[in-house]
């Protein structure tokens, strides 16, 4: 009896070991592949993160130009569009900002000042030490306008999905 047990255990390792030498050597080229239907859904793409809506982002509009009353200007163009608006003020810093603005924030602000930069377009971000989620803009000497609504809304929109792929040999 154990003869006959080491037989057929033998001859499964056998078989086994020459499925695998088989499979793994085979050409997948010659096989048939499925592809999916041109009408086949498309997977959804998971969501984008949710960045978060104007009411909820304390702004403050610093001024770090020569022109007077620029600072209150802006900041009451941003009320209108929904932000909350902290201080107006000179820049408290008092550096020069050669760009059209300076977003500055602390780590709880990453996220609400993508929202702030899309407003204002060729401002560059600072990240500071602040441990809140207020969000400065500071206008630089490169100032010209806000960016308008429709290119606001563009920049913040997420990319639309990938094409589906399909398998190779399709």
């Amino acid at each position: 009896m154990p003869i006959v047990i080491a037989i057929v255990v033998g001859l499964v390792v056998l078989a086994t070991a020459g499925w695998g030498v088989y499979h793994f050597t085979s050409d997948e080229g010659t096989k048939a592949v499925a592809c999916p239907s041109p009408t086949a859904s498309a997977p959804v793409a998971a969501p984008a993160a949710q960045l978060p809506e104007p009411a909820t982002i304390t702004l403050n509009v610093y001024n770090a130009t020569k022109r007077t009353g620029l600072a209150k200007t802006v900041a009451d163009a941003l009320k209108a569009r929904g932000f909350t608006i902290g201080k107006v003020a000179n820049d408290p810093l008092n550096q020069p900002i050669a760009a059209t603005a300076e977003i500055r924030h602390g780590f709880p602000g990453s996220t609400p000042s993508k929202v702030v930069a899309a407003q204002v377009a060729g401002s560059t971000n600072k990240e500071d030490q602040r441990t809140d989620s207020t969000v400065d803009l500071v206008i630089g000497d490169a100032w010209t306008d806000l960016a308008t609504p429709e290119q606001v809304t563009a920049i913040l929109s997420p990319p639309p999905p990938p094409p589906p792929s399909r398998p190779a040999g399709c």
